[in-house]
């Protein structure tokens, strides 16, 4: 007999989906019960699958909308047409979240919950707080800017905008509404889905090989938060070959969200900061009469902004990273945010006696 309450049955379904592993850190919860050494090259596998029919999709909608509406514009619908540039454009990344999750529950047969955080679920107190912790870094570095440009490189000072206040509502609202959804979608794959997938590589110390050095290294955070940090700069850089700062401002900010993601055993931190580093950079996009550059979506680099192939971006990276780096780190401490998943406690003893 059982003591009260008895204890949650055991799904046995070999339909069921794989439970979080225990005790790992985020890197490592790709690693189920499911996980077989095909897992990885077959997620990659779909994934680029997905994404291919996604970009024709991408590729089709936009020609069908210049064949039939771009030739008849008028000179006062250009604004409106660039209007639904930047909203398809965000929208277009938006849509790899969809993508993400399905690679997740169904062709890794484990709970979406596992790709958030460590305790299986978004923890929403935690991004509201890293969220406005964000919000003072980034503002410092975007008032910097301008005076550091003027000072620096002359040559980079916006001139006026220009399109009217309705124009800018506009943009604005469609920034809003759609931005913290594509920094998600961006958080998902990079620091999540890839990371995850990177860490799950390593066997475990009683799995087969799981002694071996190799092992012991890739079952550590380092390749994993590498991988992650970096695969976005690095994809910059082989489109954009002569922007050296800009990929290296990149990379920074990707290690920095990278290795916070692993230290706060979730996406949270990293969701917050890119969140309010892409509203406030697509902000400027639209105040300096940028906005084409953030309406290119899938385009590696859209919303820089101006001055970013400029040794001063790296700068400001380094200072925003370090800030939010530092103030989320002391908040986890203090808060006491879990950082690996739980352990499965131990079956109630039985009860003894007249009762046993």
């Amino acid at each position: 007999m059982w003591a009260w309450p008895p204890p949650r049955p055991v799904r046995t379904s070999e339909f069921a989906c794989a439970e979080l592993p225990e005790g790992e850190s985020y890197h490592r919860l790709g690693r189920t019960s499911r996980f077989r050494w095909w897992t990885t090259p077959l997620t990659l596998a779909v994934f680029a699958v997905l994404a291919f029919f996604l970009w024709m999709a991408i590729l089709l909608s936009v020609t069908i909308v210049a064949i039939i509406g771009g030739s008849g514009l008028a000179p006062e619908s250009v604004t409106i047409s660039t209007i639904a540039e930047l909203a398809f454009g965000l929208l277009s990344s938006a849509l790899f979240i969809p993508i993400v999750l399905f690679l997740v529950r169904v062709v890794q047969w484990r709970r979406i919950g596992s790709l958030l955080s460590v305790e299986g679920r978004l923890r929403w107190g935690w991004l509201a707080r890293c969220t406005v912790v964000a919000v003072f870094p980034v503002a410092l570095c975007a008032a910097a800017f301008l005076p550091l440009a003027k000072a620096l490189h002359p040559g980079l000072v916006p001139s006026e905008a220009t399109g009217g206040t309705e124009v800018f509502a506009a943009a604005m609202t469609v920034i809003v509404l759609l931005v913290p959804f594509q920094s998600a979608a961006e958080e998902l794959t990079m620091r999540g889905l890839l990371m995850q997938l990177v860490g799950a590589i390593g066997a475990r110390s009683g799995e087969r090989g799981g002694g071996s050095a190799v092992s012991r290294v890739l079952r550590s955070p380092g390749p994993a938060i590498l991988a992650s940090g970096t695969l976005f700069a690095a994809l910059y850089l082989a489109t954009h070959p002569d922007e050296v700062w800009t990929t290296a401002a990149l990379a920074v900010m990707g290690l920095g969200t990278a290795w916070l993601t692993w230290r706060t055993g979730g996406l949270e931190a990293a969701v917050g900061l890119h969140v309010v580093n892409s509203l406030v950079q697509f902000t400027l996009c639209v105040f300096e009469g940028r906005m084409e550059q953030i309406g290119t979506g899938l385009v590696v680099g859209s919303g820089l902004p101006l001055g970013a192939g400029s040794p001063l971006i790296l700068l400001l990276t380094l200072v925003q990273v370090g800030l939010y780096t530092l103030v989320v780190v002391w908040l986890a401490n203090r808060r006491g945010v879990r950082r690996r998943s739980a352990e499965v406690p131990a079956a109630a003893p039985r009860l003894r006696g007249r009762f046993a």
